[in-house]
């Protein structure tokens, strides 16, 4: 039987936080639940934040389903304090343990971490490899942390993902421009959505719209990085002229910047990484979304929020507009202070509507409508009887 091997950099099961390990989740799920059978037949080859899963295949429980995960290398579960390349050690952990993996030609490779592309068809060349291009790779080497110094290796590193893109058996993309760009170098670019799992709508019971003196509840999840531009978020709260709150989700190399930008001021909380349960917990408990990013592809973290009923503020970059519709279920800022007020303002005057227009919008990304599409594609060389 054909093996279907996934690659990231996590756990597959709560590490690290964010939209691609939900995704990731959400396909596993499906799985699951409609070809249980076949769930024997998947390997997850991941990381580990425990040092002694490193190196051993185990069987895990993740996304309602059992499956073979083999860690190969060992990650700092504190994102703040990463000082090598997760993505270069995971590609060497590959190679090491490639006897493990046991790659063969008729397996299907599903790559969610680009750099391991190289080492799949190191070990086995022609093989069939997927590519869930969570971003744009195009001027990817201008977002990445490491190797700043080293131009050489970042020009290098460019060209490397652009043959990602050409030489992939197919690539699923997440928004309409990015299929475009990506239609040149490969005549398989699937566009595809990221996914949720939907459920009843829960009534958000605050009448701004009535009640000046209801405190907001803003809320941020990702990765502390400086191209979510969490600062202006930051500012923009603190200057708010209704009582409120910024809960902060998540870690990274600019937690410290922001842990000063935000001392003293009792608005700004900065809770560091909380599992997906806690995620959805604070999206119930929390009123507007705000996203400040300067390059996204589909956040998941959007899709989360509005499948909860919660409306959003947003830049509009990446495949964002595709997700959203700005004036009906979130407003659209430039990015600055005073604009993310304004928005914040226009969503307050007319709360109930922005609420009930996000869930609605939501249902068109449940998780079912968009991994059955996915398994299709993967099934052309998986051949698994299943009914897709």
């Amino acid at each position: 039987m054909n093996r279907l091997i996934l690659y990231d950099t996590c756990n597959f099961r709560d590490y690290p936080v964010g939209g691609q390990l939900t995704s990731i989740r959400n396909f596993l799920r499906y799985l699951a639940e409609t070809c249980p059978e076949h769930c024997e037949n998947v390997l997850l080859a991941g990381v580990s934040c425990d040092v002694e899963e490193v190196g051993k295949i185990q069987k895990i429980s993740t996304a309602s389903g059992k499956f073979s995960f083999l860690a190969v290398v060992h990650a700092e579960p504190d994102l703040g304090n990463v000082k090598k390349s997760l993505r270069l050690e995971y590609v060497k952990g590959l190679w090491k343990y490639r006897k493990l993996i046991g790659l063969k030609k008729e397996d299907c490779s599903y790559i969610h971490t680009p750099e391991a592309f190289a080492a799949v068809r190191l070990m086995c060349p022609g093989a069939n490899c997927y590519v869930f291009s969570h971003g744009t790779y195009l001027n990817m080497w201008q977002r990445v942390r490491f190797f700043k110094k080293a131009p050489f290796i970042r020009l290098m590193f460019q060209q490397f993902l652009m043959q990602v893109i050409r030489k992939s058996t197919a690539v699923f993309v997440l928004d309409g421009g990015t299929q475009r760009d990506y239609s040149a170098y490969n005549q398989r670019v699937i566009l595809v959505k990221n996914s949720i799992v939907c459920r009843s709508r829960q009534e958000r019971s605050v009448p701004f719209s009535q009640n000046s003196e209801s405190e907001v509840r803003f809320l941020f999840v990702g990765r502390l990085s400086e191209g979510k531009r969490i600062g202006t978020i930051i500012e923009a709260v603190k200057g708010y002229h209704r009582a409120c709150i910024l809960n902060i989700l998540g870690d990274g190399e600019e937690r410290q910047k922001l842990e000063e930008a935000a001392r003293g001021n009792e608005r700004i909380r900065l809770l560091g990484a909380v599992g997906p349960d806690e995620v959805e917990k604070f999206m119930y408990a929390s009123d507007i979304l705000v996203m400040n990013s300067d390059s996204e592809g589909m956040p998941m973290v959007i899709l989360e929020a509005i499948s909860t009923g919660m409306p959003v503020i947003t830049t509009d970059v990446g495949g964002i507009h595709e997700a959203l519709t700005f004036g009906v279920d979130s407003e659209v800022t430039d990015g600055t202070v005073q604009e993310i007020r304004q928005a914040a303002d226009r969503i307050l005057a007319d709360y109930d509507r922005y609420a009930q227009k996000a869930y609605e919008k939501s249902l068109q990304f449940d998780y079912r409508t968009v991994n059955e599409k996915v398994l299709k594609i993967l099934n052309e060389s998986l051949k698994w009887e299943v009914k897709v």
